[in-house]
């Protein structure tokens, strides 16, 4: 298809063909309008051919306010070029309102510039509407998200001072949609030099503290979560002695500096947990797998390898058989509904119910985590409780002999308690040995 002659002109800043085509048609900047989705001011602006912005913003300025099929004002394209000439001329003859146009995904050009690092575009922007500073994108982003996300650190340093002079430092807290602050995206990102300029002691911008160090996004962690979770990266020690110094803590310390019963932690651990599966579609799958274990393992208890004895064994009406006068040895007689296993070989028998009985309460005591806070949750404990009640009491009936059914029944009451006593231990003691190394690298360091 043709190129359209204007637009080929606009891509070369030909003055002179468009004064001669719009003498001749008047309408046809009118007319492009219309059919197309961009104009010759897009193209112009692209290319920062500042003749012929002007020219065509004397013809018809109204351009300037117009959005092409991707969702941008030439103000947008200019900014994400780094154009300052022509972001200065659509600036003097439009309204400085045009900083606050939304395109695509709701930014606007200040966004643009962030995401590319056009410093000199950017004072322009910020000198002509300094509310621009505060605009979010569709996705809660502030414009230092965006620096912080496509690595413009000098375009984070001038926002910064942009900030400060206007007095909107309350940008560095906002949170995007997903709850994370810029030093969130920063730790995420491994971005060594935004850490430093936020929380570094050499730091003349931000007053100290003014920071939330110890904010947490939607997943219920703060920005030492996210640094000690995911991933590891050779700058991490620095990263980590950087927010130290400045207070961070991890998510599971911020309710333990006023709780300091055992319990109390037990419900600050739950709340953890609820935060974080609330947002992943991983509790389904967990509560789902929870389910499928409980089902099985309770089945066991009820029917163990092998059966149970259908019918009393006795002989000549005597529970017990003489099978050494001499050494006064006995043999049991087997009752119906003992189990066969357990008659056979109560060993075997002892330390496959144990470990069936891990599985069990492990998988009942992961329900009510994966379930807290939904509806009808008490009369889900109540069930889930009546359930590993019943456990209980069919091991000991199926069990060959009373001591092994006492045996069964202590399991029963000390297994749900250290299920889910020891996983957390078993974390916290983990988390130490990973910090340990951290903290000894920054003390070689410093």
């Amino acid at each position: 298809m043709e190129k359209n002659p204007l637009m080929v002109a606009a891509r070369i800043g030909d003055v002179e063909f468009l004064l001669r085509s719009t003498d001749a048609d008047p309408t046809l900047l009118e007319v492009i309008v219309i059919n197309g989705a961009e104009t010759p001011l897009h193209v112009a602006s692209m290319y920062g051919h500042v003749s012929f912005v002007k020219e065509i913003l004397k013809l018809r300025e109204s351009l300037g306010r117009e959005l092409n099929k991707d969702g941008f004002t030439p103000l947008h394209i200019a900014a994400s070029m780094g154009h300052v000439e022509v972001a200065r001329e659509l600036l003097e003859k439009l309204s400085s309102e045009i900083c606050l146009i939304k395109g695509k995904e709701r930014k606007i050009p200040l966004h643009y510039a962030a995401m590319r690092g056009r410093v000199c575009v950017l004072d322009e922007l910020v000198s002509a509407n300094p509310q621009s500073l505060e605009e979010i994108t569709a996705r809660g982003e502030t414009v230092l998200h965006l620096a912080v996300r496509y690595y413009q650190f000098d375009g984070f340093v001038a926002l910064l001072k942009r900030l400060k002079e206007f007095d909107k430092l309350c940008v560095l807290n906002k949170k995007d949609n997903v709850g994370n602050t810029v030093l969130h995206l920063a730790v995420q990102k491994r971005q060594y030099e935004v850490i430093d300029l936020l929380l570094g002691s050499n730091n003349n911008t931000i007053p100290r503290d003014f920071i939330e160090v110890n904010s947490s996004n939607s997943d219920g962690f703060t920005p030492l979560d996210v640094l000690l979770n995911f991933g590891g990266e050779p700058e991490d020690a620095e990263i980590h002695q950087i927010l130290r110094a400045a207070g961070a803590v991890r998510s599971r310390d911020l309710d333990t500096r006023q709780a300091t019963t055992q319990s109390e932690e037990s419900l600050m651990t739950h709340k953890q947990w609820l935060d974080y599966f609330k947002y992943k579609k991983v509790r389904n799958v967990l509560l789902v797998i929870a389910i499928l274990i409980a089902t099985p393992t309770y089945q066991a208890a009820l029917s163990p390898p092998g059966g149970v004895w259908q019918e009393d064994y006795c002989i000549n009406g005597y529970c017990q058989v003489t099978v050494n006068i001499k050494e006064k040895k006995t043999k049991p007689v087997y009752y119906a509904g003992t189990t066969i296993m357990g008659s056979k070989s109560w060993i075997s028998y002892g330390i496959f119910i144990f470990l069936n009985s891990i599985g069990f309460f492990t998988s009942i005591e992961l329900i009510p985590l994966l379930t807290k806070g939904l509806p009808f949750y008490l009369e889900l404990q109540v069930s889930l409780t009546a359930v590993a009640l019943t456990y209980g009491f069919a091991m000991a009936a199926l069990s060959p002999n009373v001591g092994l059914g006492l045996f069964f029944m202590v399991v029963s009451i000390v297994l749900p308690i250290a299920v889910a006593k020891i996983p957390s231990r078993i974390r916290k003691h983990a988390n130490k040995i990973r910090i340990s190394p951290l903290r000894s690298t920054t003390t070689t360091t410093s």
